[in-house]
């Protein structure tokens, strides 16, 4: 049974690894596929119809984060979306939830408490599939 496809769009190979180590560790039930910039994005969500998951970076060169999530909410409502950045404040999370995310993950703290709130949040989404 195909569980679907989680998306991480992100211009940093170290930050997409570290994403994609997270999504394993929480046992995920998606195969996981990356993308380096917001056109590769934009092509992968245009064939993959089975997007369960993305986490989407705000800062990248072209269009950036915010238009990516617009995007797949429009072609798959149902979809997890979280945008990641390092980056901090309302406006840019009222920003990304207008788009379309479910949740809004700032990279800006110690590593340990963002590790600990993407678990929770995958954990989350597991369960309200």
């Amino acid at each position: 049974m195909d569980n679907g496809r989680f998306l991480i769009v992100d211009d940093t190979p170290g930050k997409q690894n570290y994403l994609r180590v997270l999504l394993k560790k929480s046992q995920f039930p998606a195969e996981v596929t990356l993308a380096g910039s917001t056109q590769e994005g934009e092509d992968l969500i245009a064939k993959m119809p089975n997007i369960v998951g993305a986490f989407i970076d705000y800062r990248m060169p072209e269009s950036g984060g915010i238009p990516l999530i617009a995007l797949l909410r429009k072609r798959n409502p149902n979809t997890r979306i979280a945008l990641i950045t390092a980056s901090t404040g309302d406006a840019l999370e009222q920003e990304a939830h207008t788009a379309g995310a479910d949740a809004t993950i700032s990279t800006a703290y110690p590593e340990s408490f963002v590790t600990e709130k993407i678990l929770k949040l995958l954990e989350n989404w597991k369960t309200q599939k």
